[in-house]
């Protein structure tokens, strides 16, 4: 079916009450560790009945999904966008050495990580290249034990070892088990957005979606888009 049919088809039975709705959100898969569940919780509680399919994939397949129609909206980083995609951001996500709760959270000289045995994301996900990238331009190359395509087992694998991995600094927020360590000089920083496809319709759970997201952030306290971190 064209783009445009099936989004008018949605359009007819939209309701502006939010009495019942649909919403297809494409997210980057790090986003589960920190921003997934208090973002679905407060989804359900202001307006359960909005149905949610939720689907993790790198961020060109987000855009083109947008484009192509197979979501409403995706949560993935500023950067160059195809055309076509629009993006507001929403708030600057700081990365860290993530560790147990009882590592020395006094920032820790990114020369010391070669000495460090670290677990870390796979290379499909953008968040290794990122990374990767820091560490090179450093000249460091910390000895990696552990190569996951999973945010959670990373978090287990630090939780119950004397391993550290790097992640979204946030994703220690609800683990108490876990904390963040920060790297000497920091990380670059990333600026969240949400993304959709430009003059697409808008629905009503999609407008609601992107309200309670804008207060998620600021209730929050993340970084507002553009902010400096240190």
């Amino acid at each position: 079916m064209p783009v445009d049919l099936a989004a008018a088809e949605r359009a007819v039975t939209d309701l502006a009450d939010l009495s019942r709705g649909h919403l297809r959100l494409a997210l980057s898969p790090t986003f589960t560790a920190y921003l997934v569940g208090p973002l679905v919780a407060a989804l359900h509680a202001a307006h359960p009945g909005i149905t949610l399919e939720l689907r993790e994939m790198p961020q060109d397949l987000i855009e083109a999904g947008l484009l192509a129609d197979d979501h409403d909206l995706g949560l993935a980083f500023e950067g160059p966008h195809l055309p076509g995609i629009a993006a507001t951001p929403l708030f600057t996500e700081t990365l860290a050495l993530v560790a147990a709760a009882d590592a020395d959270p006094e920032p820790l000289a990114v020369r010391d990580l070669a000495a460090r045995r670290l677990a870390l994301l796979s290379g499909d996900f953008a968040t290794r290249g990122h990374v990767d990238a820091y560490l090179a331009a450093h000249g460091v190359r910390p000895p990696v034990a552990v190569e996951a395509n999973s945010v959670q087992a990373l978090t287990e694998i630090v939780r119950r070892t004397s391993l550290a991995t790097v992640l979204p600094a946030a994703v220690t927020d609800d683990h108490p088990y876990l904390r963040p360590v920060p790297l000497d000089p920091a990380l670059p920083s990333r600026t969240v957005a949400l993304l959709r496809r430009e003059n697409a319709y808008e629905s009503a759970a999609s407008r609601a979606f992107t309200e309670l997201i804008a207060h998620l952030v600021r209730t929050r306290g993340y970084h507002p888009a553009g902010a400096a971190t240190a």
